[in-house]
């Protein structure tokens, strides 16, 4: 489907009034996402505690991929850990000090988990 250019339609009825077809560059710029697959990707899992008020949590980092399967990895750690989390841009965070077992699910669903300390 082809898109139209309306930005000068309703401002200048006095020069060319037919529509003018965008192209994909014209148009809104796509970021493409370098898709790695699973026993690619570098995962870092780490304790941290710093600037949470005193509570651990888990962060893994490094992921490389379509956001919509990192959240959808994170919810499947979530579940099987049993505890809450969230994702950040290229990150995930799950609550509690569960880097042994994240790094165990991830290495079961294919992805190079290790755990890092920092």
């Amino acid at each position: 489907m082809q898109k139209l250019d309306l930005s000068n339609f309703f401002t200048s009825q006095n020069e060319d009034t037919g529509f003018k077809v965008l192209s994909a560059q014209n148009g809104k710029k796509e970021n493409p996402v370098a898709n790695l697959p699973t026993n690619a990707q570098k995962l870092s899992v780490r304790k941290e505690k710093k600037g949470r008020g005193g509570k651990t949590v888990t962060v893994v980092e490094g992921y490389q991929g379509n956001p919509q399967t990192l959240e959808a990895l994170c919810k499947k750690v979530k579940q099987q850990c049993g505890v809450g989390g969230s994702v950040d841009r290229k990150t995930f965070i799950i609550q509690g000090d569960k880097a042994d077992q994240v790094v165990k699910i991830l290495t079961k669903e294919g992805y190079n988990a290790k755990k890092t300390t920092m």
